[in-house]
């Protein structure tokens, strides 16, 4: 174990430092939604994209908040995802219709799991 000083904003402190065996760093990956382009209309003018909505990381489903049929608007927080004591909101990237819902409240859930499918329109 060696120990070093570090300046953050100003002030000082004293920390120590350990190196950690390679196997015992958990990875972390953050996954992009899946899409699947549904249809297209002959106009050109509407896209329907399917998105697949899976969990970041490992966790237990704390809220449910969308269900099938609701239509959503981007921003929206679709799931509470609890993760190592901490609260992580996983949040709707575009605007649509819920298509599936595959979790309930306290499911527990992997890394890559799904977790729900939008139907968006462009």
């Amino acid at each position: 174990m060696r120990r070093f000083r570090v300046r953050i904003n100003g002030e000082e402190f004293e920390v120590e430092v350990s190196e950690l065996q390679e196997e015992t760093v958990p990875q972390l990956k953050i996954q992009k939604p899946e899409r699947k382009v549904e249809s297209q209309s002959t106009s050109g003018s509407s896209l329907k994209v399917t998105t697949t909505l899976r969990a970041p990381m490992p966790g237990r489903i704390l809220e449910v908040n969308v269900q099938k049929g609701q239509k959503i608007e981007a921003g929206h927080v679709a799931f509470v995802l609890e993760a190592m004591k901490m609260e992580n909101e996983i949040v709707v990237e575009n605007a649509g219709t819920v298509t599936q819902v595959y979790v309930e409240e306290n499911d527990v859930v992997d890394h890559g799991d799904p977790l729900a499918e939008i139907e968006e329109l462009r």
